[in-house]
């Protein structure tokens, strides 16, 4: 990404309440240049316009941050490792585990977490199935996902992952409607933010686990 991707990302991080230090702009950049040079080889993403991933991945991803506990953060069906990797970036206290199935996309994530020196995230490829000692994973303070269909699916994964008192956090379109409880899962809080270029409409729905 060059200097004015960057400033992008830092200015529309300013305006979503988040501050980046110099060097965690040039690992979010890195973190970009590595997904699309993999991108020719292997599929991580349908968006490879530099503007719009940094909005609609980059950005997207760091609306979490602020709502995230200390501890650990599991993401569930990470691909090229959204939002995970810029939360382990913008949050370099949290132990991150990054899960897909995919053992191609987890090549590539092991490769990014090393070039971007993130000693605290791990990536495992794992199909998750709710059984978290048996997939020799552990159990997380926050979990989030973007790729599940519906808030329902999720939540019903979710709830195996979180350690009692941890949140599952679902994120969403303007429209969707997420259950006010599902499981051990109980909504806690719903807060909107608008992706600052598109002007895009989004949501973060917090369950906490009871």
């Amino acid at each position: 990404m060059d200097a004015a991707q960057l400033r992008k990302i830092e200015e529309g991080a300013g305006q979503m309440g988040i501050r980046l230090a110099p060097e965690q702009l040039k690992q979010l950049g890195r973190h970009v240049d590595l997904m699309l040079k993999w991108n020719k080889s292997i599929n991580l993403t349908a968006i490879t316009d530099p503007d719009e991933v940094a909005e609609k991945h980059v950005l997207d991803s760091l609306a979490v941050v602020p709502v995230l506990p200390s501890g650990s953060l599991l993401d569930a069906g990470t691909g090229a490792g959204f939002p995970g990797i810029p939360a382990a970036i913008a949050r370099p206290d949290l132990e991150v585990v990054l899960v897909d199935s995919m053992q191609k996309k987890v090549a590539f994530l092991k490769t990014a977490l090393a070039e971007l020196r993130l000693p605290k995230a791990r990536a495992y490829a794992v199909r998750l199935e709710g059984n978290p000692s048996k997939e020799d994973l552990p159990r997380v303070h926050a979990a989030v996902s973007r790729a599940y269909a519906t808030a329902q699916e999720w939540l019903q994964l979710a709830q195996h992952y979180v350690l009692p008192g941890g949140v599952a956090i679902c994120m969403l379109g303007p429209s969707d409607a997420p259950p006010d409880r599902l499981g051990d899962l109980a909504l806690k809080q719903q807060l909107a933010y608008t992706l600052p270029y598109s002007k895009s409409q989004r949501r973060l729905a917090i369950y906490k686990h009871l």
